[in-house]
């Protein structure tokens, strides 16, 4: 099975926010680049962020803890996190974890 555990991103800004699409698993194997990536571009940014999950089939707990990571440095900075378009199992799993509030309603 080739390109199981890849993972691609790309990044879009604008005046006020910064829109992470995600296309791939969001975990352990595939992750590390795009934390290393996340936490360099919000150190200096203060721009709300939406994450783009649609392309998103599968995410694990390291998925989940790079999104929570996310979430308190955005709150640190008084700046929001969103998550746009998760899949249902995506949705399903992030309902179980303290990012519920960050969901589309």
């Amino acid at each position: 099975m080739n390109g199981v555990d890849t993972m691609d991103y790309t990044i879009r800004q604008d005046a006020a926010t910064m829109t992470i699409t995600i296309n791939g698993p969001l975990e352990l194997h595939s992750i590390k680049e795009f934390q290393k990536k996340v936490i360099e571009l919000n150190s200096g940014e203060q721009k709300d962020i939406i994450i783009d999950l649609a392309g998103v089939d599968y995410i694990d707990s390291t998925g989940i803890s790079v999104l929570i990571m996310l979430s308190r440095q955005q709150k640190e900075k008084g700046k929001l996190l969103k998550i746009d378009n998760p899949t249902q199992r995506v949705l399903s799993l992030l309902e179980l974890s303290s990012l519920s509030e960050l969901l589309p309603t």
